[in-house]
C-alpha cells in the first residue's frame, strides 16, 4: 500500500503545477517579454515526460492516457484529476520506469518532483534577458 492516498498525490501534483508560488504556473507568470529559449525547451520536455509517465501508468492500471491535443497547462490539470481517480490498488501496481522498478505511487511522486524541478529552472531563467 502507498504511503499516500490518490487525493494526497493529486494535491502534490496540483501544487507543483498550479500553486501561487514555487510551481510551473508561478514560474511561467514571471516570464516577461521575449522568453529565454531554454524556457520553451523546458516546458516541452516537461510535457513529454508527463506523457511518458502516464503511458506507463495507463499500461499497468488500465486507465486512459492523456489526450494528445493537450498542451502543458491542460495536461497538468488532467493528471491531477487522473491521479485523484486512481484506486489504492492502482497506486500499489509495480512498474519499471527509466530502468527503475517502482510502484505507480512512487512514479507519481517522481513526477511531482520533476515538475517542481523544472519550475525552478524556468523561474531561474524567467528574468534573464534573451541573448541573440
Amino acid at each position: 500500500m502507498s504511503a499516500f492516498t490518490p487525493g494526497q498525490l493529486a494535491a502534490l501534483l496540483d501544487e507543483a503545477a498550479h500553486a501561487p508560488a514555487q510551481s510551473v504556473r508561478a514560474a511561467l507568470s514571471g516570464v516577461e517579454g521575449q522568453p529565454h529559449p531554454r524556457i520553451g525547451a523546458l516546458t516541452s520536455a516537461l510535457a513529454v515526460t508527463k506523457r511518458d509517465v502516464w503511458a506507463v501508468i495507463a499500461a499497468v492500471t488500465g486507465t486512459p492516457s492523456p489526450p494528445d491535443e493537450f498542451g502543458l497547462a491542460r495536461l497538468m490539470a488532467w493528471e491531477v484529476e487522473a491521479t485523484r481517480a486512481l484506486s489504492d490498488g492502482a497506486l500499489a501496481q509495480s512498474l519499471t520506469y527509466a530502468g527503475q522498478d517502482m510502484s505507480v505511487a512512487e512514479l507519481l511522486r517522481l513526477n511531482a518532483r520533476q515538475t517542481v524541478w523544472h519550475a525552478g529552472q524556468i523561474a531561474a531563467l524567467a528574468d534573464r534577458p534573451r541573448s541573440a
